[in-house]
């Protein structure tokens, strides 16, 4: 099974929205897929295609999961909170990829950069994400993404406002084509991702992480 979390220090990045947008885009590509809920708000009702795990009271439940599911084919996706720093080294350090969403902001790269500098590994990487169709506003956001290295951006997400509707209280219907298509784009990007990293070396664990352990 592929690990892959979304997580950062900052709030208000979509960091739900691209866990529930990847979990639906890996279910399209027809794998078998889990997403965990870890943030302290409530998780979304309703049913899903996927699968649906709420661990925010208990981590230890994402070490069983990851540790059940080691040999299973598909994904597992793992929703980071914000501004929980040592959950967020934890789940680094048994990821198989870490995405942290940047935004139209010079404050969500300066936290990205701080994150990027944090984790200090080539699997955590920035996804920009809510690329702006208009031009005037995209030349602005090129100026905050420059300050990010290259070899650490996964790549972009335009802006479509249609995923919202993976974070409604209601039981699931198909969603419109332009959000299909979203969920199909991230998948991509992060098959990509995970093939670039897959000959890696093992996550340094320098800074004290241990793999499927708990904090």
């Amino acid at each position: 099974m592929k690990l892959v979390a979304i997580l950062g220090s900052k709030g208000g990045t979509g960091k739900t929205t691209l866990a529930h947008t990847l979990s639906y885009g890996a279910t399209l590509a027809g794998y078998p897929t889990t997403l965990v809920h870890t943030d302290q708000r409530p998780p979304v009702k309703g049913s899903r295609p996927y699968d649906y795990v709420d661990c925010s009271r208990n981590y230890a439940q994402i070490t069983k999961l990851i540790k059940d599911r080691a040999d299973d084919e598909g994904y597992l996706v793992i929703d980071g909170a914000g501004n929980r720093p040592h959950l967020d080294l934890w789940l680094t350090g048994s990821m198989d990829l870490v995405l942290v969403p940047v935004t139209n902001s010079a404050e969500d790269v300066r936290c990205a950069l701080q994150d990027l500098a944090r984790f200090d590994d080539p699997r955590v990487r920035v996804i920009i994400n809510r690329w702006p169709a208009n031009r005037l506003v995209r030349m602005v956001m090129q100026r905050y993404v420059n300050e990010l290295p290259d070899s650490r951006v996964a790549g972009l997400l335009p802006e479509v406002g249609g995923v919202r509707v993976f974070l409604e209280d209601q039981d699931w219907e198909t969603p419109s084509t332009k959000v299909n298509n979203q969920a199909r784009r991230l998948f991509r990007l992060v098959e990509n991702n995970l093939n670039t990293v897959a000959e890696l070396p093992p996550f340094d664990k320098s800074a004290g992480v241990t793999r499927v352990s708990v904090p």
